[in-house]
């Protein structure tokens, strides 16, 4: 079976039919059993795969032209090849529940976390193999690759701590503050070099050496902040204070904090776009607020009548994407001109996020 995995996966692109990797996003619904491929340059949908198993979660690989979907109730995964018009699927069982999976950047490797067994793997996806297995691990935020794939980020809240593990199986931990301190996920610069992680009880961001794995900086931002969202051209972190209604901006190179601004209630993230001169920060409630990264001035604001998921920047950073499951919609932003522009209507109320092999953030 690995040997007719590679074989369908390699097939010549003149076949190709959704494997695009900048054009085309995907978003799951296991209520439906199907995965809905969305086409962010007409801004409508393109396609829907129908699955024998409830997806709980998908990803995708521009260099494999493939999509992995973990399938919680029964520990399993398929893969879907993208790049022939039959859009073949393979299914094989796993060892553990898929509650996460995470892409590696280089687009051949997939993490796997179980959060009830408190296991970690890394999967080969051609030769469907398992390069790394580490049990005891614990986190509630995910996990965030280095740039050649070859390690794995995570913050244990819990612990207060923040983690590392090689695909050689080599772990490395740093105490970064007391446990229960909400520590957020992690965020790294583009070059690798650093990682950005928020603690909402201090008000703080730590800056940590990626190179030396020690601690550089505690960098003062607003109240209860969350995940830093990094620009593509690396200059900036963009940190959501859900205490205070704010958004601060870090420059990357120094740790200096540029600004802090009103934004919007509660934001849950914030999607930098149009060649890093606009940020989009959304709220938990459906608010939508475009700033200015450069000076930090607000420039429009939209409502999205719905609670939103994580959005997705395309790879020419021009547009937004935004699924609201409460709407069973996908909502588009013209991050150029700050405008809406559409919608896709009509689908299931409970679609996840959208995954991009593609896209604009690097650093999550």
């Amino acid at each position: 079976m690995a040997s007719l995995i590679l074989a369908v996966l390699i097939v010549p692109a003149a076949f190709a039919q959704f494997d695009d990797g900048a054009r085309y996003a995907f978003i799951a619904s296991a209520s439906s059993k199907s995965i809905f491929i969305i086409d962010l340059q007409e801004k409508s949908l393109a396609h829907t795969i129908e699955l024998t198993r409830a997806p709980s979660s998908v990803a995708a690989s521009a260099r494999l032209k493939a999509l992995v979907i973990g399938h919680e109730a029964d520990k399993s995964m398929t893969l879907i090849d993208l790049s022939t018009s039959a859009l073949e699927q393979f299914h094989y069982p796993l060892s553990l529940t898929p509650a996460t999976i995470a892409m590696s950047p280089v687009g051949e490797t997939v993490a796997i976390f179980d959060n009830v067994a408190d296991r970690l793997e890394v999967h080969a996806i051609r030769r469907r193999a398992v390069l790394l297995s580490v049990d005891d691990v614990h986190t509630d935020s995910g996990f965030t690759f280095s740039a050649d794939g070859a390690t794995l980020f995570w913050v244990d809240d819990s612990k207060g701590t923040f983690n590392s593990v090689n695909l050689w199986s080599e772990r490395r931990v740093i105490e970064l503050t007391r446990p229960g301190s909400g520590l957020s996920a992690i965020s790294r610069s583009i070059d690798g070099t650093v990682a950005f992680v928020s603690e909402a009880s201090a008000n703080v961001v730590h800056m940590i050496d990626l190179k030396t794995f020690t601690p550089l900086l505690k960098i003062q931002v607003g109240s209860r902040p969350g995940r830093p969202w990094g620009t593509a051209d690396g200059r900036y972190m963009l940190v959501p204070n859900n205490g205070d209604r704010s958004l601060t901006a870090i420059w990357t190179a120094t740790g200096a904090s540029l600004y802090t601004v009103p934004a919007v209630s509660h934001p849950l993230f914030i999607n930098p776009g149009w060649l890093d001169t606009t940020a989009a920060a959304v709220s938990e409630s459906g608010h939508v607020v475009f700033i200015d990264i450069d000076d930090g001035s607000v420039t429009a604001r939209y409502e999205l009548n719905g609670a939103p998921l994580d959005g997705i920047v395309t790879s020419d950073s021009r547009t937004l994407a935004i699924p609201v499951p409460e709407n069973g919609s996908v909502e588009f932003f013209d991050m150029r001109n700050r405008i809406r522009l559409s919608s896709i209507l009509n689908l299931p109320l409970d679609i996840g996020p959208a995954a991009l092999a593609i896209s604009n953030n690097f650093c999550h």
